[in-house]
This record gives structure tokens, sequence and C-alpha cells, in this order.
């Protein structure tokens, strides 16, 4: 399960995720487009943590060695 599946999951769907980060539903369509990897450009990785409720691990796994 890629990171952006996880935070749809987390809210229960694309559109409330959208709403609750304060972007567009198509937002959340391209990043799961391209692999599921979350994105910094609009959304701080705390708003990610915070709306969601998940870890910064679980959402930015990348980093994750680096924390």
């Amino acid at each position: 399960m890629t990171p952006i599946d996880k935070a749809i999951s987390a809210i229960g769907s694309q559109k409330k995720l959208a709403d609750a980060l304060g972007v567009s539903p198509q937002f959340i369509n391209q990043i799961k487009r391209r692999g599921g990897e979350l994105t910094t450009d609009k959304v701080t990785p705390e708003q990610w943590v915070k709306v969601t409720g998940l870890s910064v691990k679980e959402l930015f796994p990348q980093f994750a060695k680096l924390i």
C-alpha cells in the first residue's frame, strides 16, 4: 500500500482527504497516478500527519532512515 493509499484509507475518500488538506481532488489523484509517494509542494509533512493521524514514517518512508 502506497503512502497516498494509506492517507486515503485513514480519511475515508480522496475527496475527504483533499478537502481536509485544502487541495483539489485532482491533486490527490495526480499523486496516485505518479506512484503514490506524497509530495510536499502544496502540503507540508506536518499537515499530512495532522490530517491523517499517520506517522511521518508511514507517510514518508523515503525519509524514515533520517528520522
